[in-house]
């Protein structure tokens, strides 16, 4: 009896003391620790609950971390802490499918307790902590570890697995936070955590936000933290999305960015160009915001200005009465009176070229090409500049020599449409032969399988006037071949034919074409010509007559001679 009641009173001291024992083993950081997770709960547009689970805070401003699946398709969502207070999650700040992770800021007025990130990773066989929700630490090791992207680091725990445990975090000895608690693959057995830092680490760029991840976020998320980035990603957008969307973006990027001039030039060009005339007065002025407030990049702005009014100007796109021509010019003199930069002076050749102002657009070219920034393109638009302004075509062929010169050696396919152009000059210029030798290069950079028969009587035409009378003959066969019916290329060949002498293989050629027209005065003329050049007075006269009453007044002549 003695014994029994013995052992009864063991057990119940026993029994009294094991909270005492539990909270001797519970790391002196525990009670600070959670304060810092919580519990987060998802809703849909009805207010019907969608996912509940776990998650904890990493800094003191509100941003916490925990399972992308249980916000997907949300569309609002709290945290519920220790002591029952609940925050609305209020934008997320990165997002993650490959690992199911978020990470996003909650709204509050105050600072409070976060887990402080550890420093370095844990190793292999380090003894962590798991902080349930609601119960004590439990202790684990680190069984293995798998290097995923960016130097984090994936680990495998030596503790079974249980769902009750999803997004919690792992701590290290000292307190700090090391992993958040990840789903395994199907039929796993043990538990596995993502390293916290690789969460903290999502930075959300221009072209994330199109991704799937963020795709299924139906929450507010964040635009990309670098100003570019953000502003990228915004005017990705137009054209893209809805212009409510798009108006939100512009809001958003001036809440994020409230002292960007580019976020207040992209928002006033929104304005006129995205929406309508209800809204120009509040674009012009906001893009007059954006100038002011571009303390050393006000040029950019001024020649950004100038471009979009001669664009819209150019494509005849709706605009306030305000944008000119005149409104582009004054625009770009004011960036060139600060920054004198030959894209400027390219800006604005442009825009006198619109108002026809050719001698002051070519000039304003002039500059641009006597910089580091002349090119094979700043040439030609000199030169098609120049067409426009009176002069001989010297000039014309010595901006194409530039653009050539530009392009380099070996000189590139798009120096073919140049090659022609110049030849076409150059034949004006009566430099023949010069003409002849571009024509040349344009059909063996341009392929003469993509040559037609136009190309090959034109050169036809220029070699007879240089005096390259046997490859004008070859073009005139060739083009010949590639239109068999086409007559008047008969007649281009036989008038070669009597030029050089070779009179009886033109008469063949001239007797068909009789046949077949015989009321083309050309055809009767030469003819007629033909047949003196063999003294056969009595045929030269008929065709020499026919020709003259056809109007031909050379064959009167002629007829005058025999």
């Amino acid at each position: 009896m003695r014994t029994e009641l013995h052992r009864t009173l063991i057990a119940v001291l026993i029994s009294a003391l094991m909270p005492a024992f539990a909270n001797a083993k519970a790391p002196k950081w525990f009670k600070s620790a959670r304060k810092a997770m919580f519990e987060i709960v998802a809703y849909d547009d009805d207010g019907r609950e969608t996912a509940r689970s776990h998650g904890f805070f990493t800094d003191s401003d509100g941003t916490g971390i925990t399972g992308l699946s249980v916000l997907s398709g949300a569309t609002k969502a709290v945290t519920i802490d220790g002591q029952g207070i609940t925050r609305p999650v209020e934008i997320i700040l990165g997002a993650d499918d490959t690992y199911d992770v978020v990470r996003f800021r909650v709204r509050t007025d105050k600072k409070f307790t976060a887990l402080t990130p550890a420093a370095h990773g844990a190793a292999k066989d380090d003894k962590v902590y798991i902080l349930p929700s609601g119960s004590d630490p439990m202790e684990t090791s680190i069984k293995e570890i798998k290097a995923i992207a960016g130097d984090h680091r994936y680990y495998t725990l030596q503790t079974p697995w249980d769902i009750a445990l999803l997004e919690c975090p792992v701590m290290d000895s000292e307190g700090r936070v090391t992993g958040i608690i990840q789903r395994g693959s199907e039929g796993d057995t043990l538990l596995y955590a993502l390293e916290s830092a690789y969460v903290t680490d999502i930075a959300i760029a221009a072209l994330d936000r199109e991704t799937e991840a963020y795709q299924s976020l139906r929450i507010k998320t964040a635009l990309p933290a670098e100003e570019d980035q953000a502003l990228a990603y915004i005017m990705m957008s137009r054209g893209v999305k809805s212009m409510i969307e798009c108006r939100q973006l512009h809001e958003q990027f001036l809440e994020q960015f409230p002292g960007s001039p580019d976020g207040m030039f992209a928002m006033g060009t929104f304005l006129i160009l995205e929406v309508d005339s209800t809204q120009y007065a509040d674009g012009l002025a906001m893009i007059d915001k954006a100038i002011a407030a571009a303390a050393d990049e006000k040029d950019r702005f001024h020649c950004d200005y100038a471009n979009i009014i001669l664009n819209a100007l150019s494509r005849n796109i709706q605009h306030p009465s305000e944008w000119t021509y005149d409104k582009a010019l004054h625009e770009i003199d004011a960036a060139i009176a600060i920054k004198p930069e030959p894209v400027y002076h390219q800006v604005r050749g442009n825009i006198l070229y619109s108002m026809e102002r050719y001698q002051e657009a070519y000039d304003s070219f002039v500059k641009v090409n006597n910089s580091d920034m002349a090119s094979a393109d700043t040439y030609l638009t000199s030169y098609y500049v120049s067409r426009n302004m009176a002069g001989s075509p010297e000039l014309g062929i010595a901006l194409l020599d530039s653009v050539i010169m530009k392009l380099g050696t070996p000189i590139p396919p798009r120096a073919a449409q140049v090659l022609l152009e110049r030849a076409l000059l150059k034949e004006e210029a009566g430099l023949n032969r010069d003409a002849v030798m571009d024509y040349n290069s344009y059909e063996q950079l341009a392929g003469s399988y993509n040559m037609n028969s136009t190309f090959y009587l034109n050169r036809h035409k220029v070699e007879i006037k240089a005096r390259m009378y046997e490859q004008a003959l070859q073009d005139i066969e060739k083009a010949r071949s590639l239109s068999p019916r086409d007559s008047s290329l008969v007649l281009e060949h036989a008038s070669l034919l009597l030029r050089i002498g070779q009179n009886d293989d033109a008469l063949p050629l001239l007797e068909e074409l009789s046949r077949a027209y015989p009321d083309v005065q050309d055809v009767q003329r030469l003819l007629g010509v033909c047949y003196m050049r063999r003294e056969d007075k009595v045929k030269a006269r008929r065709h020499l007559t026919i020709a003259k009453e056809l109007g031909d007044e050379l064959a009167a002549q002629l007829l005058e001679q025999l």
